[in-house]
């Protein structure tokens, strides 16, 4: 059965669903799309009806274009509210070989999450670090090992009951069953880092649209993870304000003419403005002056950030994210951080937009999770044919099934390992 996965990440400003096919280490793209998000503002669900409808509207239109039913979905959420913990847990390896097999894994990461914390937070993703059995230590499931016992340091990540209930809530009413679900911070590192970046440090600035996340990876954990409330509504902000022009229109100029590089010529007018009897001509540098200054405020307030966890050391950092499709938005960055940054673009055929990197990143954090747990049933059955993005695909069944009940959202909870309530 080929492993094709639907990817859906829920912003407060777009919704983006990536269909891949996961062939080996790469995702085969067969539909991604982005529309306006509706129903959330700040990470925060204020219309459950408005955001379900907006998550059938997407997946429909990707069932038509693949002429198939798309019945769960891999689900991506913001990082509002969450908590990291690092702990470890531990099991006996019993059985007449002692190897440890999955379950051993399954109940050592389920100890993990036996600790003390909030009756109002949730487990979203438990994420495995470092196993130790025996006198060995391995980053990998020691599946098949001798042991007597095992041991797994790891990475909890939770969120708040409400939150993820909603999102869930509001997933299922839209007539998808969840197969997984993570936090965009961790989903766009397994897609814009290696895993070495991942042990020896890196920064991860994701550029939205009213915040930009800034998380901080280090030994295999994520470790710091914080929001500013700026991001590309903030620049184009800046150019409709100095300009006098509407947002729609100042999103349109930073979009088409858009750039950091402040050494253009002023001959290029992009936007001439009447006041009185002068006549105001608006070029592109003069957009970058002001894309640029917007920058420079948004790396501040980052930097800022940082500071909490600077030791001296430098970091890989790695702008990711819609809002930072801007030119040159990098020499910026490294100027005010101090530090080489650079912009990571999606390599992968039909979702090379900065903004699709959670969505990618999502699936390779299923197909890591798959090692260990067994593969999830695919999100839709496809025919055997070649899969391109223009092929249409015919002659497929799979039934949907509508989950509208919280007790059987909390199923999807415990397969995230949660504790029982």
């Amino acid at each position: 059965m080929k492993e094709i996965y639907a990817s859906l990440d829920l912003g407060s400003s777009t919704i983006k669903l990536v269909v891949g096919e996961l062939l080996n280490t790469n995702i085969n793209v067969l539909f991604a799309k982005m529309i306006p998000s509706k129903g959330i503002q700040k990470g925060k669900i204020m219309d459950e009806a408005a955001l379900s409808q907006a998550i059938m509207g997407i997946v429909r239109e990707a069932e038509a274009e693949l002429d198939t039913k798309i019945t769960s979905v891999l689900l991506n959420i913001p990082t509002y509210h969450t908590r990291l913990y690092q702990n470890q847990g531990s099991c006996v390896v019993s059985g007449n070989n002692s190897k440890i097999d999955e379950s051993h894994v399954m109940k050592a990461l389920n100890n993990a999450t036996r600790f003390e914390k909030s009756d109002k937070e949730a487990v979203v993703s438990v994420v495995p670090v470092n196993y130790y059995y025996g006198t060995t230590s391995s980053p990998d499931a020691p599946i098949g090992k001798m042991a007597t016992s095992l041991k797994v340091d790891a990475l909890i990540i939770t969120t708040t009951k409400k939150l993820l209930y909603a999102y869930v809530r509001c997933v299922e009413r839209a007539g998808l069953s969840v197969i997984d679900i993570c936090i965009n911070a961790y989903s766009c590192a397994k897609e814009a880092f290696d895993e070495v970046y991942l042990r020896e440090g890196a920064i991860l600035i994701d550029i939205g649209y009213k915040t930009t996340g800034i998380s901080f990876f280090e030994d295999g954990y994520l470790k710091f993870l914080t929001n500013v409330p700026m991001g590309g509504h903030h620049l184009t902000k800046k150019v409709a304000t100095a300009w006098e022009i509407p947002m729609a229109k100042a999103e349109t100029y930073k979009v088409k003419y858009g750039t950091c590089n402040t050494l253009l010529s002023d001959e290029d007018v992009i936007h001439v403005t009447y006041k009185a009897k002068d006549v105001i001509n608006r070029t592109q540098k003069d957009l970058a002056i002001l894309l640029s200054e917007g920058v420079e405020e948004l790396m501040k307030a980052v930097r800022d950030q940082i500071v909490m966890i600077n030791n001296g050391r430098r970091y890989e950092v790695v702008i990711v994210g819609g809002g930072g499709e801007l030119e040159n938005i990098e020499d910026v960055a490294s100027r005010i951080l101090e530090t080489p940054v650079r912009t990571y673009r999606p390599e992968t055929i039909g979702a090379r937009y900065m903004a699709y990197t959670a969505n990618l990143g999502l699936i390779y954090y299923l197909s890591d999770r798959s090692k260990i747990f067994g593969k999830q049933a695919p999100s839709m059955t496809l025919p055997d044919v070649s899969h391109t993005m223009s092929a249409r695909f015919k002659g497929l069944t799979k039934t949907s099934s509508l989950n509208k009940h919280d007790k059987k959202i909390s199923k999807v909870l415990d397969a995230l390992f949660s504790e029982e309530e």
